[in-house]
């Protein structure tokens, strides 16, 4: 029997049948009820929770024709699932689920306390994995063994499942995200005796496993942190373990130890109290609660100059005590300085480098157009040249800018239809580099700098670009600004194209011997001196030249549970500087940071260390619910279109077999396609063509703020961006939905036909600059160039060589009659939120043309009065 899932994935198809074998009890059917049941007999193998007992239970309720208690506790059980209450659970010794389950919820009743008071005594529920080749003879002694040393003293609760089998190893960690940990027993089975009905489903994920016994446990853990790496892994050895097996696992356990099921259960619980602990949150709430006198700096210090005010008590109202509790700038008694941290910050991050796999990260408290600058500051010169994408954010040129390197813009490919920019091509680059190389320039460029995901949610293989670039330029410094990406990191369809990740995939392939036998046979049939190769062909870097230096910038307050401007920096740079990291560091940093920011990035990398997966998983399937509901309903349709990669890539880049049935992919589906494209659309951010409403974005947007109290954040002038973070839930979705309904309906009767936006807005791409600021420039056809970002800026401050200009259509037509404009200043229209001038830039006539076709009303650099900021005639002939 094979199975194919008729929604998203297991875990929400898992919900789905219980909730139709409720309904289903209220018929007289009794095979129907019987055959759902064995269903979920197959779908609990996955999961601890309800267990075995519960559903045998069920099963003698129909057997015995008890209707009513086959509905109470089928109900119950629902009820548990949905509201997910098993997950936050009291310590009852002795009480099992079914004993919890089968009878009236007591949450009908009068409680003698509190909810709060209530909630101090529930401990968070996971489950552990154990693959064991005999799991029928020892599942109950491991679980009663187990259950000896669970105590009321415990932070967490767990319970344990068991599989035979490589196979349903994976699909249970994949499905089931309350697994926090896995235990290894040698001799297991690759595939399960009996038949595996999810193997087909789950194939993408199973690809590449080999049928040998031979050191059968490290293939497996090393599977299973590919896709998951959050989870801890235990290794069940007899006899001393070899030096792999110790590299390999995060414990050894040994069944000779008196003590082995108590080392199994304290290892359990390590492993999450690891994770759990929040080091400067910790410090920080331990500092709150000691009575200090304030002698110092911040007067808002335990809200002392708030409490004695007659005039700004309802701030201690509306915000509480605890932050102004936690408000000081002392760096002792507990609390550290992110300027030289030796304490508690340099404990949570490198509890963040262990979790996004860096090589070290930092904490910065002024968002990311902060990191941003200490990385260009870090490792720049002025007379470096760095590559850029045209579409980065604004912090990046002017980053550039400070260091005094020359950038050259890279244009992305354009979405003209609607109105939106996509990425910088590979072939591009390659043209850049191999330009550069001929003019024997290539030692200059020294750092490239690239967004992933784009804004609208465009991501890159960022593995296969670091290879190619690296084969032509060995040692160049890559810079993602992974601002909207931090959440890629925890889950497998995401995190193979995040920087940290393809920089220790890298790692490891320069380590190898069989990538040195791969490049050395493809070096020797291969023609590297010829561009034309070059260009067209994927490349290998040589082992013996190319280094990994890689740097990622997080906006964790985007996509993470983080406070306003809370941002990571990243690094796995094999030649990195510490002291001119930290030059840069402290140059950019204030000595004045925000505890709570910080605080908010130690507690935002708890939670996606001990739910990550869960919560991205979640969301994707939330988005793909609502892309469901667009596509399948004609009411809908009829004015809203979600774009995705057919929409949103050129056909080149495309596996046309998997983008038709985009809109219909599965989660295994999705990662088999991510694989495959250079370029993937991001399920989660979903972006809707409104040409047909008839309305265009700007004013979308203001309509479903102000009359739906529905925020988006970005619009073209065709399209809308709906982001489905962690913080959506499916009653957001509905509500959304249900909103979008209401305006298709008023349009629908509205008696007045709606006209479409059709007019297409051709977007700038290539950039060129007056010959006084180039510094260097194509050998041929102008087909690049970099600019004197620093120098035209400086120049532009200054007034005797600058004058304004009315945007009008005069100017227009004189620019069409060969008028030459130089741009003084950035120009960044919003959106789409980056300058699409420079100072130093020509300003040509398809910028005109842009500017004037998307109807928006912040241009930042744009003097409403004045008009635009260009240098003098007088001066560019200096």
């Amino acid at each position: 029997m094979t199975y194919k899932a008729p929604i998203f994935d297991l875990e929400s198809h898992r919900l789905d049948l219980w909730k139709t074998l409720y309904q289903t009890s209220e018929t007289e059917d009794i095979q129907q009820i019987n055959n759902e049941l064995e269903t979920i007999f197959k779908i609990e193998y996955y999961w601890a929770y309800p267990g075995y007992e519960t559903l045998f239970q069920l099963r003698e309720y129909i057997k015995n024709e008890d209707r009513s208690a086959f509905r109470l506790l089928c109900g119950n059980l629902l009820n548990s699932l949905i509201n997910k209450t098993y997950r936050a659970r009291e310590f009852i010794p002795f009480q099992t689920n079914l004993n919890n389950l089968d009878k009236p919820q007591s949450n009908l009743l009068a409680s003698n306390y509190s909810d709060k008071e209530k909630n101090k005594t529930l401990k968070p529920y996971f489950e552990v994995l154990i693959i064991h080749p005999a799991p029928h003879e020892y599942e109950l002694l491991y679980r009663n063994s187990l259950a000896n040393y669970i105590t009321f003293h415990d932070q967490s609760l767990y319970d344990i499942l068991f599989v035979d089998n490589y196979y349903d190893a994976i699909i249970a960690i994949l499905s089931n995200p309350t697994i926090q940990a896995c235990i290894y027993i040698d001799n297991f089975k690759i595939k399960s005796d009996r038949a595996c009905v999810f193997e087909e489903e789950f194939s993408p994920f199973l690809q590449g496993i080999e049928n040998s016994t031979d050191q059968q446990s490290i293939l497996l853990k090393k599977h299973i942190s590919h896709l998951r790496p959050d989870l801890d892994n235990y290794y069940i050895c007899e006899d001393y373990a070899t030096e792999l097996q110790l590299e390999t696992f995060d414990r050894i356990i040994y069944t000779q130890s008196p003590n082995f099921f108590a080392d199994i259960h304290h290892h359990i619980l390590s492993g999450i109290e690891q994770r759990f602990s929040t080091p400067f949150f910790d410090a920080l709430r331990s500092y709150a609660k000691r009575p200090k006198g304030a002698f110092h700096a911040l007067p808002i210090s335990q809200g002392q100059s708030i409490q004695s005010s007659y005039w700004i008590r309802d701030v201690a109202d509306f915000y509480g005590e605890g932050i102004f509790s936690a408000e000081t700038s002392s760096t002792l008694g507990g609390m550290d300085s992110i300027m030289d941290p030796k304490g508690s910050i340099s404990q949570a991050q490198n509890k963040a480098s262990d979790l996004f796999q860096s090589k070290s990260s930092y904490f910065v408290t002024n968002g990311t157009t902060t990191a941003n600058k200490i990385v260009m500051q870090a490792n720049l010169h002025p007379d470096d040249i760095v590559l850029v994408s045209s579409d980065c954010h604004k912090s990046i040129p002017y980053s550039v800018l400070l260091s005094g390197a020359k950038p050259i813009f890279l244009e992305t490919y354009p979405l003209n239809q609607y109105d939106l920019y996509g990425c910088v091509t590979l072939n591009r680059i390659k043209q850049v580099l191999l330009d550069l190389k001929k003019q024997k320039q290539l030692h200059r460029v020294k750092q490239i700098t690239l967004t992933n995901s784009t804004f609208d949610g465009i991501i890159y293989d960022v593995k296969r670009y670091m290879m190619d670039i690296l084969a032509i330029k060995p040692d160049i410094i890559f810079h993602w600004d992974e601002a909207w990406f931090s959440f890629g990191y925890f889950n497998p369809l995401f995190r193979g194209k995040t920087a940290m990740s393809a920089a220790n995939a890298l790692s490891s392939m320069l380590k190898s011997d069989e990538y040195r036998h791969i490049y050395e046979q493809w070096e020797q049939k291969s023609d590297i001196d010829d561009d034309d190769f070059l260009l067209n062909n994927d490349l290998y870097p040589d082992p013996k030249q190319f280094k990994i230096r890689v740097y990622a910038t997080h906006s964790v307050h985007k996509t993470l549970t983080a406070f306003r401007q809370a941002s990571m920096l990243h690094t796995h740079d094999c030649e990195f500087s510490e002291d001119d990291f930290y030059e840069a560091y402290r140059t950019h940093t204030s000595t004045s940071p925000n505890y709570q920011i910080i605080a908010s990035l130690d507690f935002a990398r708890r939670q996606m260390s001990l739910e990550g997966y869960e919560l991205v998983k979640n969301s994707l399937l939330l988005a793909w619910q609502l892309r469901q509901k667009i596509q399948n309903s004609e009411h809908l349709n009829r004015y809203f279109k979600v774009l995705g990669d057919r929409q949103m890539i050129p056909s080149e880049y495309l596996d046309t077999t998997e983008t038709d049935k985009q809109h219909t992919m599965h989660y295994p589906d999705l990662y088999r396609t991510f694989r495959k494209q250079v370029f993937s659309v991001d399920p989660t951010r979903i972006t809707l063509d409104i040409s047909a409403t008839g309305i265009d974005g700007p004013n979308f947007r203001q309509m479903l703020m102000t009359q739906y109290d529905i925020q988006v954040n970005k619009t073209s002038k065709n399209t809308i961006l709906i982001i489905i973070n962690i913080g959506v839930d499916k009653h957001s979705i509905q509500y959304l939905i249900e909103s979008l309904c209401h305006i298709a309906s008023k349009l629908k009767n509205n008696s007045k036909a709606v006209e479409q936006n059709t007019n297409i807005i051709n977007l700038p791409l290539t950039r060129n600059y007056h010959k006084k600021f180039v510094a260097v420039q194509s050998h041929k056809n102008n087909n690049f160039q970099a600019v004197e970002i620093r120098n035209a800026y400086y120049a532009g401050l200054k007034s005797e060589n600058i004058e304004y200009v009315p945007l009008s259509t005069e100017l227009i037509q004189q620019v069409m009659n060969d008028k030459q404009l130089v741009c003084a200043g950035f120009i960044t229209p919003y959106p789409p939120g980056f300058p699409i001038i420079v100072p130093g830039q020509l300003i040509t006539y398809d910028i005109f043309i842009y500017l004037k076709n998307i109807q928006i009303k912040e241009i930042h650099g744009y003097h409403a009065k004045k008009g635009l900021k260009i240098f003098t005639a007088d001066f560019l002939q200096d």
